[in-house]
């Protein structure tokens, strides 16, 4: 066996290690995060739920003034292509 074939095999089992390791770190990180939310979520549901309902609130508020301001220049805009087309078909006879 050369001393190429043998160096790259204990290459490939270090890196194969390198890969275990870091896989490990990550999921000990991910096992920790969820570990704390679930420590944090009950201390933090209510400003949460107060949270959603603000959005609720602005939401329909948002809603309520587009709805407003759009009213009118959709009836201004749909009147004036009726009255545009009217005209032109008038023109045509």
């Amino acid at each position: 066996m050369s001393s190429l074939s043998r160096a790259s095999g204990v290459a490939s089992l270090i890196l194969a290690a390198e890969a275990f390791v870091i896989g490990l770190v990550v999921l000990a990180g991910l096992y920790l995060a969820v570990r704390a939310l679930g420590r944090l979520v009950p201390k933090v549901r209510r400003w949460l739920r107060l949270g959603s309902v603000w959005l609720g609130q602005v939401e329909g508020i948002i809603t309520t003034l587009t709805q407003w301001l759009l009213a009118p220049i959709l009836l201004l805009s749909g009147l004036w292509a009726g009255l545009g087309e009217g005209v032109r078909a008038l023109r045509r006879r």
